[in-house]
Parts: structure tokens; sequence; C-alpha cells
């Protein structure tokens, strides 16, 4: 289920959840960020299209992100 992300700093952002409670997350070298429009790719956001930190930083700047975050407990 998606959440509104937001930019706090380069490569920190924080996600809402439906109650309003905020949870921070890190971007990495290995972060694998994929858009359906808003952050890149199918602008119809038909397809999940891989994109760059860069990509997701600058959406978020324009606070059109929706995410959806997981997150690998064994950082494989």
């Amino acid at each position: 289920m998606g959440r509104h992300g937001r930019l706090t700093r380069p490569g920190k952002y924080t996600v809402t959840d439906t109650n309003g409670a905020e949870q921070a997350f890190f971007t990495s070298e290995d972060t694998d960020i994929e858009g359906a429009g808003r952050i890149c790719g199918d602008a119809d956001g038909q397809a999940a299209t891989p994109c760059t930190e860069e990509d997701l930083e600058a959406a978020a700047k324009k606070g059109s992100v929706v995410v959806a975050v997981t997150i690998d407990e064994e950082h494989n």
C-alpha cells in the first residue's frame, strides 16, 4: 500500500501512514527504486521502470511521490 513520501535531506525520506505517523528511511546505492510515471518511467503509470536516486529526490521535492517501502532485514 502506498504512502506519501517526503525528502528530509539527500538520501533520507519519511513516509506517513494513514494515522499521520512518520517513519524515516534512507536510500543507498543498492536501493531498488522503481517508478510508474511520477518518479520516472511511463507517463501513464502503466509499467514500473528502474529509477535513479536522483529521479526519486527530484520527484520528492515536487511533493508528488507515493511510495511503498520494503525493508530487507538481511540487507541482501
